[in-house]
C-alpha cells in the first residue's frame, strides 16, 4: 500500500516537471517573439520615419474606451473574488493529504495573468478617454485606405495578447 502510493507522488512529480517545461518553452517562444517585433518595429521605423499624426480623432472611439473601462473594472471585481476563493480553498484544505488526488484545486495563477491584462487594458483606456484618443497617427498602408491607429490600442493589445497566449497555454499544459 505504501509503495503504491510513493509511486503515486513520483508520477505527479514528472507531470510537474513536464508542466514547468511547457510553461518555461512556452514563455521563452514569447520572449523571442517579442524581441523579433521589437526588431522589426526598430527597423521599421528606421525605414519609413513616423506616419503622419491623425489631427480629427474619432469621438466614438474616445467614448468606447470610457465605457470600456466600466466593463474591464467589472471583470477586474470577478477576477479578484476568484484569487480570494482560491486562497480561502488553499488555506482550508492545506492540512488534507488525499484532497490533492481527490480534486484539482484551481490556482491564482490564471486569475493574476487575467488581473495583469485588466490593469494594462483600465490604463490604456484610461489614457485614450482623458486625453481625447492620445498619439494617433495614420496608417497609410491598410487595406481599404488610410485609417486611425491608436498607440494606447496598439500598446494596449501588445501586452494583452502574450498574456492570453499564455493563459491559454498554461490550460493544455495543466489538463
Amino acid at each position: 500500500m505504501q509503495r503504491g502510493a510513493e509511486e503515486a507522488k513520483e508520477a505527479k512529480g514528472d507531470e510537474r516537471v513536464e508542466e514547468t517545461n511547457g510553461a518555461t518553452w512556452t514563455m521563452l517562444a514569447l520572449l523571442v517573439y517579442s524581441g523579433i517585433t521589437s526588431f522589426a518595429i526598430f527597423v521599421g521605423r528606421l525605414a519609413g520615419g513616423v506616419s503622419p499624426r491623425v489631427q480629427d480623432v474619432d469621438d466614438n472611439e474616445v467614448w468606447h474606451a470610457g465605457t470600456a473601462m466600466l466593463l474591464v473594472c467589472s471583470a477586474a471585481m470577478t477576477e479578484m473574488c476568484f484569487l480570494a476563493a482560491s486562497s480561502a480553498n488553499r488555506e482550508l484544505l492545506k492540512d488534507v493529504d488525499e484532497t490533492e488526488d481527490q480534486i484539482k484545486l484551481p490556482g491564482s495563477d490564471d486569475s493574476w495573468l487575467t488581473l495583469a491584462e485588466y490593469v494594462c487594458k483600465l490604463l490604456t483606456g484610461a489614457y485614450i478617454w482623458l486625453f481625447s484618443g492620445g498619439v494617433v497617427h495614420e496608417d497609410a498602408l491598410a487595406l481599404g485606405g488610410s485609417r486611425a491607429v491608436y498607440a494606447a490600442r496598439f500598446a494596449q493589445w501588445s501586452v494583452a495578447v502574450p498574456i492570453l497566449v499564455l493563459i491559454s497555454n498554461k490550460a493544455f499544459i495543466e489538463s
